[in-house]
């Protein structure tokens, strides 16, 4: 048991030398306790064997194999082959990221650069000393190294320098090509080693140093030392201290294909019996333990992240170093099922099993006795506290143990079914010792035990689950029936109907400031404070329902689950049962954080975990012991590298590096993303918005695909957030321009607009054409009537007047009666003819019929008026419409007759102007005037003014007036013309 116990003991060394390293393995973990992930050809590999690794600037893992090429983001596989994507080969035997983020790869068939998505070639045609690229180094000017052949290239992205064995190479088969921190160029080859300066190679050390170890591969670490692997051998060499060969029995077993050195100065060796690790300058004996999941590593990468990527003969394997610290079987413990954890106040920590009993697991050197063997609970163990006075009780199916000093004691409750079983006790400040057995909740007091609540029919009634309050009170938990309160002799029980989530009771947790939290299973949390019960479920944000153990570690409550443990502060549960906030926010952890099973089941009274005295938090699952280090979890993390990975519109291609411009009628549209976060890709969640269509990020949690459906013409603007929950994010955006329908373009517009202004000319015109059509048609009817009043109407008046005439002649003097009536009807004949006269010159404009409008007012003019007048006419240069000429010309006719009749003028001045695009008529006299407010007023039958105006509306003109008192008269007439 005290051989066991030492074994054991090495956990709390190692645990008192944990130290976390940033963005690195830890080397004092054992290889087990990383999390290893495998991929095959069953996850999108092209085949298993993995003998190249490299990771570019843009985060992507870059895989060579004997059956292509893989671009790995950590959530899935991109294949490039010969036949497909223009590689030489597809026989990859080396990959090698250059500083301007190109990738190079060296194939059977050449060495081929891959840039912005082309690959491009170089073979012996070009340079390169034999087309049969085995080995690639790239240095830290960008320059490449490429052995070929059994010879080494040197390629400065013009030319090739070639070093040929047997002349610039002193051995017989180059193999290999590194490089120092003072940047001098090593090559390994079968025979001998030798350093490249000053475009010669000279040997490292004499060639018969390395007979044994037949050098194949060459690595530099960065304290200068240059490592030299071969058959069953390693060498170092150490500037100042010489060379050290590495190869007894007892040290090295197996071909070293690969050496790295880790960013913490670690040095890892990929052999073909698996991973190891070097430890104070020395190797292990290989394998490292019968867990080891790699059986032959070709390959080794440490990515930016810090994670440790191994190629080998059945997959790729990602070493992993997470925020959990799992302890099981495989590192030394009794079994990988406990049921609880438990540090005691000389700093020893005790586990319980389902299986294995107790066992101390850390702190055994501590000088406190050991307890025998013997006297240890070997049934499953389901609790285990501490008494005031440092007594150890421990509850299991044995009944209740009690540790002092290494003296075992063990006390079996008296049972009406004779059951042994304690679910859980606990010591009260009294002095007593409280034990939850199948048969009811007792109190064992100066050794004397009596029943405070018996138990119900079954077990399942009684309690399970036991917790002291601040006020010396107890808390007791029943598996199904509630929650019991013992105050001295006052015991009350508590239900669903009282404000609990569930009758349930998993796990307490006491607070020094009165608050209980109550986990429940499928219940979810419920605090009690200040006599008021507040639920919290999965519906509030919480990961489960069932709470089966509650650790408090000050600032968060940490909520052992099925589904894994989750971690919230208390904050967030005050501020969601004040309504501060809408939902909890809670950290979760799983197996991406490192336990090797998220279901916490296991724990079925709710004392599976405890904070321990160096801030470090111990939790039960069902797959081994996890251990949560502070320091651990702030170590730090990087964002991840989001990119477009290819768009697609209606099956075509949608290229986000060129400036994308899609033809109209875009249907369905799908753009792919990720983010580069190899650590753990399933944490990375994911939210995009579509600029101009999309008013706020949508988040898409895990899934890396964005769909449109027919989007509108327009220039847009794609953005998406890759961020890790509780840590850093990061973005990156794509545009494309969806180019417009042709009846969506700025000239089509322009063109329907300049169309819709030549319909609304032609309508204007078609309108005028109807306009002067019907005055033709009136014009022409007037013309009619006025022909037709003329050569009847006014022809018989001249032929009565004659008659009449001659009648009179015939007539006596003294026939005077007669006589008087035929001067009368002489005169009235006379007066009518003058009418008739009239109404055809009304009716027809004679004047204008040969002759233009210039003229016309000219003779009219002289025709209208009988006293002195004055015309001036500017001839138009072209001819004036018809409708134009008949209105201005009555407008002057109205306007002159009105002087005449009206103004007693003396003078009248006639003036007219016409220019090509306007017509202005003025008529100025000197007469009596008037007063021009009640001009145009029709109550006063001033109609011949009105109709001046409505003739110049109709010609889109403006009729002015003005005149004074004594001052005459000006009437002014403007038309527009075209």
């Amino acid at each position: 048991m005290r051989r066991s116990f030492v074994l054991v003991a090495a956990l709390g060394l190692f645990l008192s030398l944990y130290v976390a390293q940033a963005l690195a393995l830890d080397p004092h973990k054992a290889l087990t306790q990383y999390s290893q992930t495998r991929w095959t050809q069953q996850q999108g590999l092209p085949q298993d064997a993995v003998q190249a690794i490299t990771q570019t600037a843009d985060g992507y893992l870059w895989l060579g194999t004997n059956e292509g090429l893989a671009r790995f983001d950590g959530y899935e596989f991109v294949i490039f082959r010969k036949n497909q994507n223009g590689l030489p080969s597809d026989s990859i035997t080396g990959v090698a990221a250059a500083p301007d983020g190109s990738l190079w790869i060296s194939t059977r068939r050449g060495l081929t650069q891959y840039r912005n998505g082309r690959f491009r070639t170089w073979t012996a045609h070009d340079g390169l000393v034999d087309d049969s690229v085995t080995a690639l180094f790239i240095d830290h000017a960008g320059i490449v190294w490429a052995v070929a052949g059994g010879n080494v290239s040197r390629f400065d992205g013009v030319r090739f320098t070639n070093y040929v064995v047997g002349k610039e190479l002193p051995m017989s088969i180059a193999q290999s090509v590194t490089e120092d921190r003072d940047h001098n160029i090593y090559i390994a080859g079968h025979s001998a080693v030798c350093v490249l300066k000053d475009g010669k190679c000279a040997p490292l050390v004499s060639q018969a140093a390395f007979n044994t170890v037949y050098p194949d591969r060459v690595a530099a670490d960065r304290e200068g030392n240059i490592w030299v692997s071969g058959y069953r051998r390693l060498a170092r060499y150490s500037p100042g201290k010489g060379l050290r060969i590495y190869g007894t029995e007892s040290d090295m077993q197996s071909l070293v294909n690969d050496v790295l050195q880790d960013r913490d100065g670690n040095i890892w060796l990929a052999t073909n019996s698996g991973l190891a690790r070097m430890k104070d300058g020395e190797i292990p004996r290989l394998p490292e333990s019968a867990e080891d999941t790699t059986t032959s590593v070709r390959a080794l990468f440490e990515d930016r992240e810090g994670n440790l990527w191994a190629g080998t003969s059945d997959g790729l394997v990602r070493f992993r170093d997470d925020v959990f610290t799992v302890y099981g079987r495989a590192e030394g413990l009794p079994s990988d099922e406990p049921e609880t954890v438990f540090q005691d106040h000389a700093g020893r920590t005790w586990a319980g099993f389902r299986d294995r009993g107790l066992a101390l697991i850390a702190g055994g050197s501590s000088g406190a006795p050991v307890p025998p063997s013997s006297k240890l609970p070997h049934s499953e163990v389901l609790a285990i506290r501490e008494t005031h006075d440092h007594e150890l009780i421990v509850a299991s199916r044995d009944g209740l143990t009690r540790i002092r000093d290494g003296v075992v004691q063990t006390f079996v409750p008296p049972d009406s079914e004779n059951r042994k079983s304690v679910f859980d006790t606990i010591g009260d400040s009294a002095g007593r010792i409280w034990l939850a057995s199948a048969d009811g909740l007792g109190v064992l007091e100066n050794d004397r035990y009596r029943m405070v609540i018996a138990g119900a029919s079954s077990a399942t009634g009684s309690p399970t689950i036991l917790e002291t309050a601040p006020d010396g009170s107890l808390w007791a938990g029943s598996y199904s029936r509630g929650l019991w309160h013992i105050e001295g002799d006052k015991k009350t029980l508590y239900h669903t109907t009282d404000g609990l989530s569930s009758d349930q009771i998993r796990s307490l947790l006491a607070e020094r400031n009165g608050t209980l939290w109550i986990g429940t299973l499928e219940g979810g949390l419920t605090c009690l404070r200040d006599g008021k019960f507040t639920r919290f479920s999965a519906k509030d944000g919480m990961l489960s329902d069932s709470i089966l153990n509650i650790v408090d570690d000050g600032d968060s409550l940490w909520l052992s689950t099925p589904r894994g443990i989750s971690r919230v502060p208390k904050q967030q549960f005050e501020d969601l049962a004040a309504h501060r906030i809408q939902t909890l926010q809670p950290l979760n952890y799983g197996t991406a954080d490192g336990l090797r099973s998220a279901d916490c089941s296991s724990v079925r009274f709710g004392a599976g975990g405890s904070r321990h005295t160096d801030g470090s938090l111990w939790f039960a699952t069902s797959r081994g012991i996890a251990v949560f280090r502070r320091d651990a979890a702030h170590r730090g993390e990087m964002a991840p590298l989001v990119h477009l990975t290819e768009g697609e519109i209606d099956g075509h291609a949608l290229d986000f590096s060129a400036d994308s411009r899609i033809p109209p009628g875009a249907g369905r549209m799908q753009i792919r993303y990720t983010g580069i976060h190899l650590r753990a890709p399933e944490r990375v969640r994911f939210s995009y918005k579509l600029a101009g269509l999309d008013a706020d990020w949508v988040p898409a949690a895990a899934r890396r695909t964005a769909n449109y459906n027919s989007l509108g013409r327009g220039h847009y603007k794609f953005l998406v957030k890759a961020e890790l929950p509780g840590g850093p994010s990061s973005e990156t955006s794509g545009e494309f321009e969806i180019l417009p329908h042709f009846w969506e373009t700025i000239w089509f517009r322009l063109l329907c607009l300049v169309a819709l202004a030549a319909m609304g000319w032609g309508v204007f015109r078609l309108r005028m054409w109807q306009v002067r059509s019907r005055f033709a048609i009136v014009l022409n009817e007037r013309e009619r009537l006025a022909r037709e009043i003329h050569d009847t109407l006014a022809q018989s008046f001249v032929g009565i007047s004659s008659q009449l005439d001659a009648a009179v002649t015939f007539l006596p003097e003294s026939a005077t009666p007669a006589r008087m009536c035929i001067d009368l009807a002489r005169k009235m004949t006379r007066h009518s003819l003058t009418e008739a006269r009239r109404s055809v010159m009304d009716l027809r404009a004679a004047l204008l019929d040969d002759q233009d409008l210039a003229a016309a007012l000219e003779s009219g003019v002289c025709m209208w008026t009988g006293i002195n007048a004055s015309v001036n006419a500017t001839h138009p240069s072209g001819p004036l419409s018809k409708d134009v000429e008949q209105d201005v010309f009555r407008i002057a006719q109205e306007a002159v007759t009105n002087v005449v009749k009206h103004a007693g003028a003396k003078k009248i001045a006639v003036n007219l102007d016409i220019q090509p695009r306007k017509l202005n008529l003025t008529i100025a006299d000197d007469g009596c005037g008037f007063d021009e407010g009640q001009a145009f007023a029709s109550a006063r039958g001033h109609f011949g003014l009105l109709g001046m105006r409505e003739r110049a509306k109709r010609m889109r003109g403006e009729l002015r007036l003005e005149s004074k008192a004594g001052r005459g008269t000006t009437v002014e007439v403007e038309v527009p013309l075209g």
